[in-house]
Parts: C-alpha cells; sequence; structure tokens
C-alpha cells in the first residue's frame, strides 16, 4: 500500500480524533470544574508512567521489526509472538507494581486511581504495532475510529453531573480495551500459529531499552510536566495545561500522520538493502510537513483565544493564551517527528535520538522545577517550547553530514514569510467580527486561502505535487 493512502487512512483518524475532542471539551467543561478534570488528568498521569514501562518501546520497535520481516511468513509469526510475549511479561509487571504504588502512597481519591490503572491493560493486549509495520493502517483506523465514537456516545448518554467523574474515567478506559480487543480477530489472517524465539526474545530487550530511554526522557516534558503542575501549582492547572496540549494536539495529529506511515516504509526500504533513497524520502516528507506545520502552528496562535473564548466554558479562558504559547511547539515537533523518529530509529541510530530527548529533557526539568511554582501552567508550557527546539535543533546537527540540512532549512523560508502574512490578515479579521464563533470560521477560510493562493501564485512545487496526487486518486476512484 502506498504511503500517500496510508497516509490518507491515518488523516482520516486523525479527522475523527480532532473532531470528537472538538465535542466532548465544550460539553466536559460545563459537566465538570476544571478541579475534578484536573484530578483526571493528573491520576491519568500516573498511570501513564507504568504504562510507559509496561511497553517500554515495543511500538516503535515492534513496527520496524514487522517491517523488516513482513515478506516472509515463518519470521513474520516468529518475530511477532516473541516481542508479544515481552510486550505481555512488561506489562503485567507494570501492573502489578501500579497498583502496589496505589496500595502504598495514595490517601485520597483512591478511586480513580484504581480506574486509571486499568489503562495498563490497554497496553498490554495492544498490537497496533503488528499491522503498523505490516503498512495495513486501514484495520488501526478503523478500530481507532469505532473506539472514538463509542466513548462519544457514551459521554453523552451517561455523563450528566459532576458526581459523574469516576464514571467517566471508567467509560474511557474500557471502551479503549475493547476496541483493542477486537484487533485480536485480525491476527490469525496474518500470523500463524504461536511461535516464541528464545533468541529473539534475548534480542530484543537490549534494543527496546535504547528506545524505552528517549521515551522516558520525552515524558519528562510531557507527562511529568502535567504531574509536576499538579504537585507544584493547582489541579486547576492541570487541566488547563492539559486542554492546551488537547487544542495543539489536534492540529499536530494531522501533521504527523506522515511520520507515523514514514517509519514502516523507511524501515523496509533499509531491511531491502535500498539505502540511497532514505535520505530522498525524508528530504521531500520534511518538506511536505514544514508546508503544513508552519502555517498550522502562526494559524493557530493567532486564532487561540477567540477559539477558546466560545469553545470552553467561562471557567477555561486561560486555556486561550496557553494555547497561542503552545502552538508554537506544531513545528518543532512536526520536524523531530521525521529527523529523530522516522529517520534516526529507522536507521537505527537510536543513541543520537536518545541524546537529543535526554538533553533536551534535563534542561526541560531544571526549568519546570523553577518555572512551575509561581507561573503555574505558563511556566510549564515556556519549559515545553524550549525542550522541543532544543531536541530538534541537536538532531538537525546530528544528522547533518547524512541529510541536506542547510537546503532542506533554506527550503522553508518561503512557508514562514507566507505564513506571518497569512497571520497578520486573520488577526487583523479576528479583531473586526464581534461573534468568536463566526470570527473564527471567517479567520479559517481566509488563512487557507491566502495560504494557498500564495503558493499557488509562487509556484511551490510541493504543493502542486500534492494538488496533482489528490486530482489522479480522485480519478482513479
Amino acid at each position: 500500500m502506498s504511503i500517500i493512502k496510508n497516509y490518507l487512512y491515518n488523516t482520516v483518524y486523525q479527522i475523527m480524533s480532532m473532531l470528537i475532542p472538538l465535542i466532548t471539551m465544550p460539553y466536559l467543561t460545563r459537566v465538570f470544574d476544571p478541579e475534578q478534570l484536573g484530578l483526571n488528568s493528573l491520576s491519568l498521569s500516573i498511570a501513564n508512567y507504568f504504562m510507559l514501562f509496561g511497553v517500554l518501546g515495543m511500538q516503535m520497535y515492534g513496527n520496524r521489526q514487522i517491517a523488516y520481516v513482513r515478506d516472509d511468513k515463518e519470521k513474520l509469526a516468529k518475530t511477532f509472538w516473541s516481542l508479544y510475549s515481552v510486550q505481555l511479561a512488561t506489562s503485567t509487571v507494570s501492573l502489578i507494581a501500579y497498583y502496589l504504588f496505589i496500595g502504598c502512597f495514595t490517601n485520597s481519591n483512591t478511586t480513580i486511581y484504581l480506574i486509571q490503572g486499568l489503562n495498563i491493560i490497554s497496553v498490554m493486549i495492544d498490537i497496533s504495532w503488528l499491522f503498523m509495520g505490516l503498512e495495513d493502517f486501514k484495520k488501526v483506523v478503523i478500530r481507532n475510529t469505532f473506539a472514538r465514537l463509542v466513548g462519544l456516545a457514551c459521554i453523552f448518554i451517561f455523563i450528566k453531573s459532576p458526581d459523574d467523574l469516576l464514571l467517566y474515567a471508567l467509560l474511557t478506559v474500557l471502551v479503549n480495551i475493547v476496541s483493542i480487543l477486537l484487533m485480536w480477530f485480525y491476527v490469525p489472517r496474518y500470523v500463524g500459529k504461536i511461535v516464541i524465539d528464545k533468541k529473539i526474545v534475548k534480542r530484543t530487550i537490549k534494543p527496546l531499552l535504547r528506545l524505552f530511554l528517549p521515551q522516558i526522557a520525552t515524558q519528562v516534558y510531557t507527562l511529568l510536566a502535567r504531574t509536576l503542575v499538579g504537585f507544584l501549582s493547582t489541579n486547576d492547572q492541570v487541566i488547563f495545561y492539559d486542554y492546551s496540549q488537547k487544542i495543539v494536539n489536534m492540529v499536530l495529529a494531522m501533521i504527523t500522520s506522515i511520520g507515523v506511515v514514514l517509519l514502516p516504509r523507511v524501515s523496509n526500504i533499509i531491511g531491502n538493502g535500498k539505502h540511497e533513497e532514505v535520505p530522498k524520502i525524508i528530504e521531500k516528507t520534511f518538506k511536505i510537513v514544514s508546508y503544513m506545520a508552519i502555517p498550522m502552528s502562526i494559524g493557530l496562535m493567532c486564532v487561540s483565544k477567540i477559539l477558546v473564548s466560545w469553545f470552553l466554558a467561562p471557567k477555561y479562558l486561560s486555556v486561550g493564551q496557553l494555547t497561542a504559547w503552545t502552538s508554537l511547539i506544531i513545528i518543532a515537533v512536526s520536524w523531530a517527528n521525521i529527523i529523530g523518529v522516522q529517520y534516526l530509529i529507522a536507521t537505527k541510530q537510536e543513541n543520537k535520538y536518545t541524546l537529543s530527548i535526554i538533553i533536551a529533557a534535563i534542561i526541560n526539568l531544571i526549568m519546570n522545577v523553577l518555572l512551575i511554582p509561581k507561573h503555574g501552567a505558563a511556566g510549564a508550557i515556556i519549559s515545553l517550547i524550549a525542550a522541543e527546539y532544543i531536541g530538534i535543533v541537536i538532531q538537525l546537527i546530528l544528522v547533518r553530514k547524512q541529510l541536506p540540512v542547510k537546503r532542506m532549512m533554506l527550503g522553508i523560508i518561503k512557508y514562514v514569510v507566507v505564513s506571518l502574512i497569512m497571520g497578520v490578515v486573520v488577526i487583523f479579521i479576528g479583531n473586526s467580527i464581534n461573534n468568536g464563533m463566526v470570527a473564527n470560521v471567517v479567520q479559517g477560510i481566509s488563512g487557507v486561502i491566502i495560504y494557498i493562493g500564495i503558493m499557488f501564485i509562487i509556484k511551490d512545487e510541493v504543493q502542486k505535487e500534492m494538488i496533482n496526487r489528490l486530482i489522479s486518486m480522485v480519478k482513479k476512484k
């Protein structure tokens, strides 16, 4: 299956992922107080640490290893079952450790922490990496879309009052578990009988740990930031931070879809010995990502305050300014997804990837400890922005002799200039219209027209190719 088709499948899901929070967030902010949603977010962040330990780096590693052997059915079966046996063992240990931790260290709100522990079961049974490695994104997308829609329905049917916080947490995790279980019905179609190769198991531990280290470091400026806001500030600051992240991630997910479908393709190319093709693919993908990420980042920065004013309940207005700042990470994260994950990981340069993440994480941790007590969520976001850009700068320096970094960076200047022009117009429109929702709609339409229009005038090659690909796909259908 082509990268374009996989990207479109993944994009469909990402659009769904974007639309559902657009529906649920306004509703939830009108049902629950910031303190309640902050508690839910904080308790989930604690569970996420154990989920991380449970799965180690299997999502990336499993995806890559399956891609290497997918053309050999015997090797595929051995690889899948051997890898999954490791995942099952580590996640079981993590599940036990989590409940021991809760039993020893939680004195209040214990029930919600017990519920969040069920999320570890979801990573225990998650085999999405198998289908990603096979480049069968259709099944992953269908499963994820099903889970999202069922979860959406459950929220509106069962969540009615502030007393339903525990029910909300329980429904969220149960829907996810059921949707993951459905993926197992497809396994016999691709993978033969259970065969566990001890050699593969032994070989798996070391690279898993190598991939695990950068994930741990990454969590310093994702999970840990949220946790520190909860411990060093207040629960309402947790949800302000969390919701600013969620809004940005709605946009970011559209871009990182490219990276998700690129990893197995690059890994498969390497597995077949075609190393010379990799830099060309990376450069091309970097251009596509920059074409999308830069205007989305600047655009969201310009509309976020107005967006939050009508989108969320009045108690959550602080999220607007926080989202404007957080939107800056869209560019850095998009680049890091290509350079770090899709290039360094695919080419087995995990050490370089890990180094960049650890340095960024250390700086981020120091900044969090210094800034959060005084500035709350704002301090965490300033730290996040610094970490993301430090991380991608280090990665670009490390790959400068392998990839045409200078040419890649010079190629994005036009996207920055055009995006800034678009941003000025978008701000002017927002200030001219009193109705927030109408203002955002007009801002969005105008921004897209201005950006695409100018790119058309200057004959941007990336835009031209993307339009031609879409036209050809429509004609084929």
